[in-house]
């Protein structure tokens, strides 16, 4: 970067104009700018560091050309872009202590860097100044601290390292250990579990009380057996300096009890030490790992219609004490899939029991898609969902089949609509025959969506290429992506199909910048910030992913981080939509909690008016974002070209 003194003569034009430096006298201006600098940045420079004290001299930065953003680099939460006439910097300059966001430049750009000496000159002697620059702080600080944190220091100690909660170090034994000499152990050193280590000193595995319980006095077995043979194997291990949160997340993932912390978060670094869930709700005061315990041990539908409800509040729990947006979606699909797949395994026991008669043995999967698929429901989801099953071999099994899986599809949606969620007004459902087919025909619907497709086929693409397998055979789910792979390979040109397809759903904002709102129906105006939001950005990751070849995960952060690292070309784009993604889903989720608060059905209904004047102006540059990234893509694909 390169600095020059700066004449007030050049700056009269944007000072006219810009607030508040439009509300000073000719003087103040003078004392303000006399020593002020002009510096330019080069896209991607670092302005300023987050955590970090800025060093004398220190700035307040007005822009005058280009574009800033303002992030918190902890939870990646867009806190502000400064467009032409924005400042920023002040927060360093009125609060004590290390800035809580990067300032990176994101265009070519150009600051005046006014010296913090004749900032507070003018700051002390003109009140509407001095107005100015106080409220613009308490809006920053109340986008830096999350919506109705109900716990003090909530967010830090979500950010806390795993390793501060490690009371002692790791209580091992050998594979050979015999499983009385491992509880031996573990009653005299007073732990839950003990870490089984080889003669490299690495994890091997985990042998825990419930192993104990469940594994030796349940099923009668010897206690002189070496305890690799009931260890939990592989153990799930973390790095030791990873957040709480990122714990929390695993641990809730897989069902754990117990982590390892590694050094690096491999088997291969040394051990650090092992917590469990009850460290982490000690901490924490809420457990998911628990209520994943009790959703597993459900044996009725009453029993898990009640847990999804009790899931709803420890999820608005965990938003209040901290948790960012989007680790909230992770942690609220978890136990989303754990209700489902409890559901399923119900129901096709009672079947099992019940239909003797109509049972076909042939492996068959149960697929979430659309935003389930995606491990992104929000508090407002119904059920999107397919079943698929192994090609019989002749003509009467396929008819067996046909009958078998009908009944099983059509109990298992009745069943989870008891639960809690509601059926799928598009009857985008297993109940449905389009959507439960055999491996071979599933294949042949993807393929004719895309080697012939027409609007139809395009907005079932959208939801059914955002598959996962939830329960059951999984291996046919990962057939069915490998050929879907392969017909992209085949037919490059469904990307500008689909890419017209992502042009759909434009965002609320007019060319001059102001909202475009819904006015009809009784709603006060607003928008709806999945459509017009959420989902162009999803549409735009599927296309980038799909271009890749990625269908390893189906989330939308996934594939933006995928095609980042894939496509240089288009990186910027990606990251600006990385961004956009976090805020509207910070957004909704917020929305959509108070709205439960205060007992009303969840939407996705915005109301501009209903938000601070910071979220606002946050908004209308994310809008801006997701205009430009579809216009660049429009161009990468030849969308523009596409008529349907």
């Amino acid at each position: 970067m390169a600095g020059k003194t700066v004449s007030l003569e050049h700056l009269e034009t944007l000072l006219d104009d810009t607030t508040p430096f439009n509300v000073l006298s000719g003087d103040e201006r003078q004392q303000l700018f006399e020593e002020a600098l002009l510096v330019f940045y080069e896209p991607g420079t670092q302005i300023l560091a987050q955590g970090v004290v800025p060093a004398h001299p220190r700035y307040l930065y007005l822009v005058v050309s280009g574009a800033v953003q303002l992030t918190d680099t902890n939870s990646g939460q867009l806190i502000d872009r400064c467009d032409e006439g924005d400042v920023f910097g002040h927060y360093a300059l009125l609060r004590e202590g290390p800035l809580p966001y990067e300032a990176r430049a994101i265009e070519p750009t150009q600051c005046i860097l006014i010296p913090e000496a004749a900032f507070f000159r003018v700051y002390r002697s003109n009140r509407a100044f001095a107005a100015f620059f106080d409220q613009d702080l308490g809006a920053y600080t109340g986008r830096l601290r999350p919506a109705h944190a109900d716990t003090v220091g909530a967010q830090l100690l979500l950010n806390t390292p795993l390793r501060a909660l490690v009371r002692k170090p790791p209580i091992r034994c050998s594979p050979e250990t015999s499983v009385q000499a491992a509880a031996q152990i573990m009653r005299a050193e007073r732990v839950g579990s003990i870490l089984v280590m080889d003669d490299r000193q690495r994890p091997v595995g985990i042998l825990t009380n419930s192993d104990l319980r469940d594994k030796v006095v349940a099923e009668g077995r010897l206690p002189d057996m070496p305890v690799q043979a009931l260890m939990s194997t592989p153990p799930i291990t973390i790095a030791a300096d990873a957040p709480l949160v990122e714990g929390l997340v695993l641990m809730a993932r897989h069902g754990l009890h117990h982590l390892v912390l590694t050094e690096d978060g491999t088997a291969a670094s040394p051990v650090v030490g092992v917590i469990s869930g009850q460290d982490m709700a000690h901490v924490r005061g809420h457990d998911p790992v628990a209520t994943i315990k009790r959703i597993e041990q459900a044996d009725t539908l009453e029993t898990l219609a009640a847990l999804q409800q009790e899931a709803f509040v420890l999820l608005r729990q965990l938003r209040r004490q901290g948790v960012a947006a989007i680790d909230l979606l992770r942690i609220s699909t978890e136990l989303n899939d754990r209700i489902v797949v409890r559901t399923l395994a119900l129901v096709e026991a009672q079947l099992r029991a019940e239909r003797t008669d109509l049972v076909v043995e042939l492996p068959w999967a149960w697929m979430a898609l659309g935003s389930e698929g995606r491990r992104e429901m929000s508090f407002k989801t119904d059920q999107d969902n397919a079943l698929i099953y192994a090609d019989p071999h002749d003509e009467q099994r396929a008819r067996r089949a046909a009958q078998w899986f009908a009944v099983l599809a059509r109990q298992a949606n009745e069943a989870l609509e008891q639960v809690g969620f509601p059926r799928c007004p598009a009857d985008m459902m297993a109940s449905n025959p389009r959507w439960r087919q055999p491996l071979g025909t599933w294949k042949h619907t993807f393929r004719r969506w895309i080697f012939s497709p027409d609007e139809k086929a395009l907005l079932h693409a959208c939801i059914f290429f955002d598959l996962r397998a939830l329960y059951g055979a999984g291996e046919l789910v990962a057939q069915l992506k490998a050929d879907l792979q392969q017909a992209m390979r085949e037919a490059r040109g469904f990307l500008s199909f689909m890419m017209r397809n992502a042009l759909r759903n434009r965002p609320p904002l007019s060319f001059f910048r102001r909202f475009v709102l819904d006015r009809s129906g009784a709603q006060q105006p607003g928008f709806d910030i999945k459509l017009r939001g959420l989902m162009p950005i999803t549409d735009m990751a599927r296309v980038l992913a799909l271009e890749i070849g990625y269908l390893d995960t189906t989330g939308t952060l996934d594939r933006l981080r995928m095609a980042a690292e894939r496509l240089p070309e288009v990186r910027q784009t990606v990251y600006n939509l990385q961004e956009a993604y976090r805020f509207l889903t910070e957004l909704r989720l917020d929305h959509q909690i108070r709205q439960i608060e205060e007992g009303q059905a969840p939407d996705n209904h915005i109301v501009p008016e209903q938000l601070s004047g910071v979220q606002r102006k946050v908004l209308k540059v994310v809008f801006t974002m997701i205009q430009e990234a579809q216009e660049a893509l429009a161009m990468r694909y030849g969308a523009h070209m596409i008529r349907m």
